[in-house]
């Protein structure tokens, strides 16, 4: 898995460009419209990576800000969220914006991202505010576990009650102990 790439930008499209690594590899990496705007042609950046794999393609979306890759990341749990809708409302809304919507429920801050109706404002919101309002709830090693446990693809619910029933006082014999459960 790659998780970021150091190196300089050859190519630059709004949203889209070609770094070269100082290994010779050039990579094709998609980025956000506010991501694309910091970068400059021949400069040398390292850029946070999510790395997405299906059958007919292996695509890399790359950030300068970990948050703007945390909202990303987020997005794509969402469901009906693609990566093409997640990067779409990285470039229309700032960070600050984004979590601004989300924690007002403004559905209509979602609805100015082309793609982007009332039912996936609503859904966005509903989705998000539900796992955001569960993680307030719990302490920071529960929060590490639910994080981890999600990215290996099990249900936030399911993941959620289990923790619950946990014993572990840390955040790796948590999820050592959710994932017994969970098997």
């Amino acid at each position: 898995m790659v998780v970021a790439i150091e190196g300089i930008i050859t190519k630059k499209e709004p949203a889209f460009i070609i770094i070269k690594s100082s290994s010779g590899l050039s990579y094709g990496i998609f980025v956000s419209l506010f991501c694309s705007s910091k970068l400059q042609t021949q400069e040398k950046y390292e850029l946070f990576i999510t790395q997405i794999i299906k059958e007919d393609s292996n695509k890399f979306y790359g950030f300068l800000d970990k948050e703007e890759q945390k909202i990303f990341e987020m997005l794509l749990k969402v469901n009906g969220v693609g990566a093409s809708t997640a990067m779409a409302i990285c470039s229309t809304l700032d960070v600050n914006s984004f979590y601004k919507a989300l924690n007002s429920g403004d559905e209509s801050m979602l609805k100015k991202v082309p793609g982007i109706g009332a039912k996936s404002a609503k859904r966005i919101i509903v989705e998000l505010s539900d796992v955001k309002t569960k993680l307030e709830s719990t302490n920071d090693d529960k929060n590490q576990a639910l994080s981890a446990l999600l990215s290996l693809g099990f249900k936030q619910d399911k993941i959620i009650s289990v923790l619950a029933n946990c014993k572990a006082d840390n955040a790796s014999d948590l999820i050592k102990e959710a994932l017994k459960k969970l098997a």
